[in-house]
C-alpha cells in the first residue's frame, strides 16, 4: 500500500464508472457470500469451471457475431446462457453449432478454444466433470462421431449419428445414391437441401438400409436368379407381382433377389411336370400378349386353383413355368361376365380385395375372415359350384375402419411402401396377428394412427 498510497491520493487508479453486469452482480456474491447467495445453477458449480465456461462461451458467441470478444463482454455474454444450467448451455451451443443451411457445424467452429482447454491443461481437473458430461452428451447428439473417436478426452464407443459423408466412407456407396434410398425411406424430407457432411441421420435406426443397399441387384442379375426374360420381369414389376425395393429413377439395382426367389419357389410349387413336347402350353407372359389378360391375374388364378401351371423340366426359373392356352381362355371368359356385375354392385372376391390391399397370399386373409375378425359372405359360383368369400362395400370399409397395410396407408399418406415399412419398423410397429397366426402385412388402424400422423406430417414438408 505504501507503493500506490500517492497514486490512490492522485486518483491515477481512477476509472470511468461502469454498470455492474449481471456477470459481476453474480460474482461478487459468489465470492463474498458463497453459494448460499447464488440462485443460480451455477450453485451446484466450482467458482473457477464456472468463470472458465462463461468466458470461452461468451467469447465464441461475440466472435459468430462478428464482435470484439473482449474479457468483460464475453463473460456476461456467456453468463446469460450459462447460468441457467444445461438448458442453457445447449442454446448457446445451438447458436454455434447451427450452419446456414439447416445442419449442425462439423468442426470446433468457434468453440475451438474451450475444446482446447477441456482437452488440454482442464483434461483431468475433476471439478470440471460436470460441464464435460454437458458437452460431451450435446455434441454426440449433432456430431456424426465413430467408435474410437475422441471427444473432449474421452472415446466414443458407439455410433449414434451418420452423416452422408460417413456413411458412404464406411459403406463404399455414394452419396447420391445413399441420399436417394434414405429420402425415399423417410431417413430425409424431400428438398433436405443439408451439405452431405452435415446431412445427418439415426445410424441405429437406418442401419438396415446401408446394409441392404449393397444386396440389390440391377434386372439382368435378378432375371438370372429367377430365370426370367426382360418382358417377363417387366410383367410381373407392371402387376405389382414383384416390387422393387425401391422405385428412384436414378437407381440402377432397385431389386432383391430373394423377392423373385420367393415368388419363384411359391409358383414351383404349384407346378406339375409338363413334358417339352407336350403342345397347348405356353409362359405367363407370352398367354398375357395372346388372351391379353394381365400376369397378374394369371399368378391370382394359379394360387387360388383356378388355373394350372405346368413346368418344363428343360428350362430354368420363371420362364421354365407354362400355363395351358385353352384352359385360360375358358377361364377368361368365364370370369370376363362375372367381372362387371360385382363391380357394379360394389362386391369383390375376399381374394381380389386382398390383393388390391397388399395381401398377397389368399390363405392369410381368409384366415382372418374365418377367424370372425373382419366380415364377408360366404357364397357359391353358379357357374363352378364353388364356395368362397366375397365382400361388400361395407365389409370393406368394415376391415379399413379396424385394419391397415402398408398399400393402403400408401394410398392414404402418398408415402411410397418401402418409406411406409421403414417407418413402420422404426415406430415398432408390429402386424395384427390373432391367436399367433400370420395374416400377412395387416396392422390394427388405432395402433399405426401415430404413424399415419407421421407420414403425413412428412408429406406436408
Amino acid at each position: 500500500m505504501a507503493e500506490i498510497l500517492p497514486g490512490l491520493r492522485a486518483g491515477s487508479f481512477d476509472c470511468v464508472r461502469i454498470d455492474p453486469t449481471d456477470y459481476d452482480l453474480w460474482l461478487d456474491k459468489r465470492l463474498s457470500r458463497g453459494t448460499a447467495a447464488d440462485k443460480t445453477w451455477l450453485a451446484s458449480q466450482p467458482v473457477f469451471p464456472a468463470i472458465t465456461l462463461c468466458e470461452f462461451i461468451g467469447a465464441a458467441l461475440l466472435r459468430k457475431q462478428g464482435k470484439a470478444p473482449d474479457d468483460r463482454r464475453a463473460k456476461a455474454t456467456g453468463f446469460a446462457f450459462v447460468s441457467q444450467g444445461p438448458d442453457g448451455i445447449r442454446a448457446a451451443l445451438d447458436i454455434l453449432m447451427r450452419s446456414q443451411d439447416g445442419g449442425h457445424i462439423v468442426t470446433q467452429g468457434e468453440s475451438g478454444p474451450l475444446f482446447k482447454h477441456l482437452k488440454g491443461i482442464y483434461l483431468d481437473d475433476g471439478a470440471f466433470a460436470g460441464f464435460r458430461r454437458i458437452l460431451r452428451d450435446y455434441f454426440l447428439e449433432i456430431w456424426p462421431l465413430a467408435p474410437g473417436d475422441d471427444l473432449l478426452g474421452q472415446a466414443v464407443t458407439e455410433r449414434r449419428l451418420h452423416s452422408l459423408t460417413s456413411a458412404s466412407k464406411e459403406t463404399g456407396i455414394g452419396p447420391a445414391v445413399l441420399d436417394d434410398f434414405l429420402t425415399e425411406a423417410g431417413a430425409f424430407a424431400p428438398g433436405d437441401a443439408r451439405a452431405d457432411a452435415r446431412k445427418t441421420f439415426d445410424a441405429k435406426a437406418w442401419q438396415h438400409i446401408l446394409d441392404e443397399i449393397p444386396t440389390l441387384v440391377g434386372p439382368i442379375s435378378l432375371r438370372q436368379a429367377i430365370g426370367a426374360t426382360l418382358a417377363e420381369l417387366n410383367g410381373l414389376k407392371a402387376d405389382g407381382v414383384l416390387v422393387p425395393r425401391t422405385n428412384v429413377a436414378t437407381i440402377k439395382s432397385p431389386w432383391r433377389i430373394a423377392d423373385g426367389q420367393a415368388l419363384l419357389e411359391e409358383l414351383e410349387a404349384y407346378a406339375q411336370p409338363v413334358a417339352s413336347e407336350e403342345l397347348g402350353w405356353e409362359t405367363i407372359q407370352l398367354v398375357h400378349k395372346r388372351l391379353d389378360l394381365p400376369v397378374g391375374e394369371i399368378i391370382a388364378a394359379i394360387r387360388t386353383g383356378s388355373l394350372r401351371l405346368g413346368q418344363r423340366p428343360d428350362v430354368f426359373g420363371y420362364h421354365g413355368l407354362v400355363v395351358e392356352i385353352t384352359e385360360v381362355a375358358a377361364f377368361k371368359a368365364k370370369a370376363a361376365p362375372q367381372r362387371k356385375p360385382s363391380t357394379n354392385q360394389g362386391e369383390m372376391t375376399a381374394a381380389t380385395y386382398a390383393r388390391s390391399a397388399g395381401i398377397r397370399g389368399e390363405g392369410q386373409f381368409l384366415v382372418l375372415i374365418e377367424g370372425g375378425h373382419t366380415p364377408a359372405i360366404l357364397v357359391v359360383n353358379s357357374t363352378t359350384r364353388r364356395r368362397g368369400w366375397r365382400m361388400s362395400r361395407d365389409d370393406i370399409a368394415a376391415f379399413e375402419a379396424s385394419y391397415t397395410t402398408p398399400t393402403l396407408l400408401s394410398a392414404e399418406t402418398g408415402a411410397h411402401r418401402n418409406t411406409i415399412r421403414a417407418v413402420l419398423q422404426s415406430e415398432g410397429g408390429q402386424p395384427f396377428r390373432p391367436n399367433g397366426l400370420d395374416v400377412g402385412p395387416i396392422y390394427l388402424r388405432n395402433a399405426v394412427e401415430p404413424v399415419v400422423a407421421l407420414l403425413k406430417s412428412q408429406g406436408e414438408k
